[in-house]
């Protein structure tokens, strides 16, 4: 019975940091929810307070869906099949539009994350320069000794660490045996030992020791610049993917008026073939034109509904929704209005040096560079030797009864660590110096293709205008040569044919549909030239019409020149005087 009692007695201790560990586990299990939340506390913090650094943007990021309050145990595939199977309908107009995508967009809310990831990562790498503990250990156990009788056998230690963006480490340890706690021995102070390593040459110095904080900041700097401006692209496609659906929509109409005109020909032919008044192969031209009409039409119609569902895709809406549109924007366009297309008043390298300091995601690349110049110093560093200056001190063996602080041990040196095999960080700075080289090669690149794109963009807005004017001369004599090809063809004019009256017809309609795509293509491009030079405003309300001012442009100025230059250019001028 007294062995038993000795034994259970020895055994307390460590059943006691058994239960302790135990319900710590416990502990971590039920406050997982609260690690998710912490977080995201850290998380939107820091990126509210750099979008409001970088953007002076005060919205608050988010990441949250309408999943993201529930567990995914609660989420099961029936719901998620019966709500892609859904049907309903509903008008949708462009402003709904744009904010239905942001909301439920699969890659914008795939980019979001992207932006939440960065941001975690670089909280990693300043959680390395915290204090913080490395590690927190227990070891239980029973030790029984060559007399037969049992003794617990129970350590603890602990190690706290902070790394200092000089390159300076500093650690403490605590270490102390448990049973001393229990036996009815007499407790000590738990060993302590403090530790400073100092790099004297290789990795010494903020720039060289701070490299994976540096570029985590700077990765998370270049991601920011990246998200807005693919909420620019983004918003950007929206608005041409909604133009684009109005174009297809407004085709069909277009394709059923053209189809229910050929059937009036076709009708009045057959009439007048009846009446003797013309051949019958004249009729069968006129049916031919009509049954075109027809799979026209038909085909305008798939093509609508195709782009339709491609929409809601977009917007990740239920294929079975059925939407209706806001054509009161082709209203708004006065596409038959000649001065319906207000030129943006831009220059071609204007709209370059607009680029080069309003583009943020074009900074990105500059910054690359430097980051690349950098890293090639880095490198360099790391062909140093190793010297670190070492420091320690220790307290250890102190019963409370005695104790004296001034009885530790302590130490000072210098550690060298001398590099006698070198190859990969020669590899590495040889490295650097041609990732240095391509970074320039990408940096030159850039900024060609963003001229370049500048260019193409003013190029194409000044021809679009261009185009969009001859178009409308000739829906006006497409309109005027039917009219009066159908009053000659009815008073029997000599030479005038059905087929004069269907080719009429059939200008007409490629004249109509002409004038819509130009007018179209016209806000698409003219929103593409806003954002490459970086001025365009998407949170504004209906930043698809609202006029730009442009940084150093007088207003108008573009606008005349492009009213000064001829309908047609000489390719002289273009090309140059040929010998």
């Amino acid at each position: 019975m007294r062995e038993l009692d000795r034994f259970f007695g020895n055994l307390a201790p460590c059943m006691g940091g058994l239960v302790l560990m135990t319900l710590a586990v416990f502990g971590v299990g039920c406050a997982a929810e609260k690690y998710s939340k912490a977080a995201d506390e850290e998380i939107y913090g820091v990126l509210d307070n750099r979008r409001a650094e970088i953007l002076n943007d005060t919205n608050r990021f988010r990441i949250n869906t309408l999943y993201s309050s529930r567990t995914p145990e609660d989420i099961n595939r029936t719901e998620i099949l019966l709500d892609r199977y859904a049907g309903g309908e509903r008008v949708l107009k462009l402003t709904s539009a744009l904010e239905l995508a942001e909301k439920a967009n699969r890659t914008y809310q795939f980019n979001r994350e992207k932006l939440y990831l960065a941001a975690m990562a670089y909280t990693s790498r300043r959680h390395d320069y915290a204090w913080r503990f490395t590690s927190a250990n227990v070891d239980l156990g029973i030790e029984r000794k060559t007399t037969g009788g049992l003794r617990g056998d129970s350590d603890a230690d602990l190690k706290l660490e902070k790394l200092l963006e000089a390159g300076t480490k500093v650690s403490a340890t605590l270490a102390n045996d448990l049973v001393l706690y229990f036996d009815g021995g007499k407790p000590k102070v738990p060993s302590l030992t403090l530790s400073l390593t100092q790099p004297l040459l290789r990795g010494a110095g903020a720039e060289m020791a701070a490299e994976v904080l540096t570029q985590a900041e700077r990765d998370l700097v270049y991601e920011i610049r990246d998200f807005s401006y693919y909420q620019k692209q983004f918003a950007v496609g929206v608005v041409n993917d909604y133009l684009d659906l109005l174009r297809q929509g407004e085709s069909m109409r277009i394709s059923y008026i053209n189809y229910t005109t050929s059937t009036n020909i076709s009708w009045e032919v057959e009439n007048r073939v009846l009446a003797g008044l013309q051949s019958e192969y004249e009729f069968k031209q006129a049916k031919q034109s009509e049954y075109n009409a027809k799979l026209g039409y038909i085909g305008a119609t798939n093509a609508y509904q195709n782009g339709l569902d491609d929409f809601k895709q977009k917007l990740s809406l239920p294929l079975g929704t059925r939407i209706r549109l806001d054509y009161s924007i082709l209203n708004n366009m006065n596409m038959y209005n000649e001065d319906a297309l207000v030129p943006v008043p831009l220059t071609d390298l204007l709209g370059y040096r607009l680029a080069i300091t309003n583009r943020l995601d074009f900074h990105n690349h500059v910054d690359r560079f430097e980051d690349s110049k950098r890293k090639v110093r880095v490198a360099r560093n790391d062909l140093l030797p190793s010297l670190s200056l070492v420091a320690d001190a220790t307290l250890k063996d102190q019963f409370y009864s005695s104790f004296q602080p001034d009885e530790f041990s302590g130490n000072a040196g210098l550690k060298l660590n001398l590099p006698l095999d070198q190859f990969k960080e020669r590899n590495a700075y040889r490295t650097s110096l041609i990732n240095f080289e391509r970074q320039l090669r990408t940096l030159a690149t850039q900024l060609d293709e963003l001229r370049d794109g500048v260019r193409a963009d003013v190029r194409s807005l000044s021809q679009q205008r261009q185009t969009h004017r001859t178009q409308l001369e000739a829906v006006k004599n497409a309109e005027d040569n039917l009219k009066a090809t159908r009053e000659r063809l009815r008073l029997g004019f000599p030479g005038v044919r059905t087929r004069d009256i269907l080719l009429a017809q059939e200008q007409l309609q490629s004249a109509r549909q002409s004038v819509l795509r130009s007018t179209v293509d016209f806000h698409k491009t003219r929103l593409k030239l806003l954002k490459d030079v970086g001025i365009l405003d998407v949170s504004q309300a209906e930043f698809w019409f609202k006029e730009t001012a442009v940084p150093g442009m007088r207003a108008g100025g573009a606008a005349a020149a492009d009213e000064a230059l001829p309908d047609v250019v000489p390719p002289e001028q273009i090309l140059g005087q040929q010998p």
